[in-house]
């Protein structure tokens, strides 16, 4: 149950991430630039702070993040077509 709690707790803190850096680089190119670039900082600066924040098993750590990006890719692609259609 726990593992499941830190889980849930990562992918809802990645969302809220990804979705405000892209809101924020949204001023500098096309929605769907932003979410690329969200998407890889976010995965580079959230891997390596697992990695560091992990002693024990910082290769778990890392997975987690990583699954939990590529689980929010698609909704953030998603929002970004639909921002450029309006």
């Amino acid at each position: 149950m726990t593992l499941f709690l830190i889980a849930l707790a990562a992918l809802s803190w990645t969302g809220l991430s990804l979705a405000v850096l892209a809101m924020v680089l949204r001023r500098t190119g096309t929605a769907r630039q932003a979410a690329w670039r969200a998407f890889g900082i976010g995965l580079v600066v959230n891997t390596i702070s697992a990695w560091y924040a992990a002693p024990g098993e910082p290769i778990a750590a890392v997975i987690l993040i990583v699954l939990c990006h590529l689980l929010l890719l698609p909704a953030l692609l998603l929002a970004a077509r639909r921002e450029e259609l309006r």
